[in-house]
């Protein structure tokens, strides 16, 4: 069984003791820290108890504390160095010198025996490994925290790749999250000043995290919808699944005949600008268009195919954006690109978590302050990476939660222009959004680019109108028997109450009317856009009635509300 996800009622009633079997493992913990000149941490967490005599003080280990700290977590080993990595990417909580430490955690495990690899995978598809693979290296071509990788062969003689899950790892992950709850507990607890990142929702997020990685099957669904989503992109390959030899522990995809990106560029200096345009424009389409993207554009997890098209590999961690969420992405480009930090703040604070008392104006002024710095510099010194660092940090230090999918996004912009000014010295982010801006409006312009979501989100505004009329006599007749029985209580005095009824029923009317004439307008675009009906030349005669008839009763309705007086 994976980490399970809890909700925020399981959080909050997760205790603050551990099983008397996870006290060593917690004995160690302490001791990595207090080597690393950290007791002083320790004694506000009230773990000072565990910390072992002759333990150096506070100040006499050497080299910065984030350093020190960035250590311990290596020596911890792979659960902490994951939940590093996931923290290194939350620029709105922590300083800058500790995030800068963060990203350069690295998984430093040795792989594990080829025989355990073997067992492990007859085991989960339930036969010898003679009659699954054709072939099977012993040797693993790359081993992380998770799993390793085996180069076979099929039994048709396709080469392909083998991930395998490590043994014991679920059981470990498990350990550690509940020793990392019990730490995010006290922390709470005992230091006020950190409930403002909610530590028990940091590791509440990396168990979900962790379960999505462990499960190969969601890692299997991932890289078959990249495959549907960039189908017909000729710049870029995605292995082939096989799901006969595919289980939650053990993953089977083509093996891509190319080579590493990050250990081996193009040479000619043409060839690395195209493949640093390509990825921008893929990964571009990936988030404005998909909304479904790699999460983790590391050099090591792109291979160049001898033909020239860019291979992803590792899906284990990919981003997810909600419609909203999308909307809210393209805003805040077209923002930045126009320099509108009103426009920039207003989208940040309706899409994060911000505080009823957040100062709105001191937010934009800091953001027109950061957008004229960063505009200032001219040409490949320019970093859109660091202008998406300061606006993280921005709504940090107003209390602004940025969401976790958002800060994903931004961590795919950073390692996006990284690995491309590696292939470019000149490439130019900004000067790629620029360009991909009209696309961006033209997207919110036209719904029909959507095709079937967009004839969804019509329907479902249609039906919600629909219901809305069904419901409105129900509802008025509601409210009539609720005041007339006393159910309302409303400080008035009861004078013209005839007056009162009628004005109600005229509003309601009016209301009805204005439903009506919406969803008209909303059914004869739908028909418009499609084609749908009869023509008149490129006319559709249908959507061209409805907004006849749409037009007529609302010039209607306008002229009945001026002679009332009512406007």
């Amino acid at each position: 069984m994976s980490p399970s996800r809890d909700s925020a009622a399981d959080r909050s009633e997760r205790k603050a003791h551990l099983p008397l079997r996870e006290l060593p493992r917690l004995a160690h913990i302490v001791r990595v820290l207090a080597a690393q000149g950290l007791v002083h941490y320790l004694e506000r967490l009230r773990l000072k108890i565990h910390v072992p005599e002759g333990a150096p003080p506070a100040g006499a280990v050497s080299g910065p504390e984030a350093r020190r700290f960035r250590l311990a977590l290596e020596e911890l080993g792979p659960s902490f160095v994951k939940f590093g990595q996931m923290l290194s990417v939350r620029q709105d909580l922590f300083p800058e010198e500790v995030i800068a430490e963060l990203a350069t955690l690295q998984d430093r495990v040795p792989p594990f025996p080829s025989e355990q690899a073997r067992a492990l995978i007859e085991r989960e598809l339930g036969r010898a490994l003679g009659e699954l693979y054709a072939a099977f290296e012993e040797r693993p071509l790359a081993a992380a925290s998770i799993a390793q990788v085996h180069v076979a062969r099929l039994l048709d003689g396709t080469a392909v790749i083998v991930k395998v899950q490590r043994p014991d790892i679920e059981a470990l992950l498990r350990a550690d999250i509940e020793l990392l709850y019990f730490l995010a507990r006290l922390l709470e607890r005992h230091v006020p000043e950190s409930r403002r990142f909610d530590p028990l929702g940091l590791v509440t997020e990396f168990a979900e995290t962790v379960a999505r990685e462990l499960d190969f099957h969601m890692e299997a669904s991932n890289a078959e919808r990249f495959q549907r989503n960039l189908a017909g992109k000729p710049s870029v390959y995605v292995p082939h699944v096989y799901w006969e030899l595919t289980t939650r522990r053990v993953l089977t995809m083509a093996r891509s005949p190319g080579r590493r990106l990050g250990a081996d560029y193009p040479e000619d200096a043409a060839e690395r600008r195209r493949v640093a345009q390509a990825l921008a424009q893929l990964t571009l389409t990936q988030l404005f268009e998909h909304g479904f993207f790699h999460g983790d554009l590391h050099p090591g997890n792109m291979f160049l195919l001898p033909d020239g098209r860019l291979c992803f590999h590792d899906f284990g961690i990919v981003g997810r954006l909600a419609p909203r969420d999308q909307e809210h992405l393209r805003g805040l480009c077209v923002a930045l690109v126009l320099r509108d930090a009103e426009w920039m703040a207003d989208l940040y604070i309706e899409m994060g978590v911000a505080p009823e008392t957040v100062d709105r104006a001191a937010f934009i002024r800091d953001l027109e302050e950061a957008l004229e710095r960063y505009y200032a510099i001219a040409g490949r010194e320019y970093s859109f990476a660091e202008i998406l660092r300061q606006f993280i940090r921005l709504a940090g230090r107003y209390e602004i939660r940025t969401p976790r999918e958002l800060l994903l996004v931004a961590k795919v912009f950073m390692q996006l222009e990284s690995l491309a000014r590696e292939l470019d010295p000149t490439f130019n982010m900004l000067a790629m959004l620029e360009a991909y801006v009209p696309r961006l409006i033209l997207r919110d312009l036209r719904p029909e680019v959507d095709g079937p979501a967009a004839v969804g989100r019509a329907y479902r505004g249609l039906t919600a109108l629909r219901a809305g009329l069904r419901g409105l006599p129900q509802g008025l007749e509601r409210l009539g028997r609720q005041l007339a029985r006393g159910e309302v209580r409303l400080h008035l005095r009861h004078e013209r109450i005839e007056d009162l009824q009628a004005h109600i029923d005229r509003a309601s009317n009016r209301l009805a009317f204005s439903l009506i004439i919406a969803a008209i307008v909303i059914g004869s675009s739908i028909v418009t856009t499609f084609h749908a009906g009869p023509h008149y030349g490129e006319i559709p005669l249908i959507g061209l009635a409805g907004f006849v008839i749409a037009a007529v009763l609302g010039l209607a309705w306008a002229l009945a509300t001026m002679r009332s007086g009512r406007f």
